[in-house]
């Protein structure tokens, strides 16, 4: 299966020019131009939807769960707390 689609779309004139316009200057040709045009829209749909779900205020995790998370990415090495204080030792503290 390839990764491309020949597919015949109408364009308004003024986008179409653009599009030519912009593909030329870049070396590209048009299909290339509107592919990135259409990936970047996606890109900002994606980011819309990320702004409209943080505009909750619900955090996507806790801090145990954030923790966890840089943990596994750093491959299990220890990480500083993300809120800048000192990592528990698991040993109770002398008061």
């Amino acid at each position: 299966m390839t990764a491309t689609a020949k597919v015949s779309v109408a364009i308004g004139r003024s986008e179409l020019a653009w599009a030519k316009t912009n593909a030329r200057r870049q070396g590209k040709s048009l299909s290339t131009v509107v592919t990135e045009s259409l990936a970047e829209r996606r890109r900002l749909t994606a980011l819309a939807e990320v702004v409209e779900w943080m505009g909750h205020g619900e955090a996507p995790l806790t801090d145990d769960e954030l923790r966890a998370a840089l943990a596994d990415l750093a491959g299990g090495t220890q990480l500083p707390h993300p809120k800048g204080k000192p990592r528990p030792t698991g040993k109770p503290r002398r008061r």
